[in-house]
């Protein structure tokens, strides 16, 4: 299955999303320190694995994975598309074709939670793609 367990989920929106140290989110989730870096550390393994699985079966090269913001940038080899994959906690991955740019809510959120587009309060998809470009 394409999708991080929930606590591990929430333990990387905290730590990346929210850049927190890991002993703040242990304080606030009354766990220890070692076992927010055993979820930080496996998420971060699992989540690159979830994004170059879907890489897979688009049939696409890696331009970049960022499991610490949750996304990747990919080209499909047929078409030369770029896709951009964001990792929507609790519903796993969501592509987003660089020809057909548009946002579902649950990515809008996704983004938000991730600090993909901090301080953007225009155009949020141009915000969004240049974040992944750069």
């Amino acid at each position: 299955m394409l999708k991080l367990p929930k606590r591990m989920e929430e333990v990387l929106l905290k730590v990346y999303g929210g850049d927190r140290r890991e002993s703040e989110v242990a304080r606030e989730l009354g766990i220890s320190k070692q076992a927010v870096s055993k979820f930080v550390r496996e998420g971060r393994a699992r989540l690159t694995e979830i994004l170059i699985e879907v890489a897979e079966v688009l049939q696409a090269d890696v331009i970049r994975v960022n499991p610490m913001k949750g996304y990747a940038v990919l080209k499909c080899r047929g078409s030369g598309v770029k896709a951009y994959v964001i990792y929507v906690p609790g519903k796993g991955p969501r592509v987003i074709f660089s020809n057909s740019l548009e946002l579902s809510e649950d990515v809008v959120k996704a983004v938000k939670e991730w600090g993909l587009v901090r301080g953007c309060s225009n155009d949020l998809i141009k915000c969004l793609v240049s974040t992944l470009e750069s």
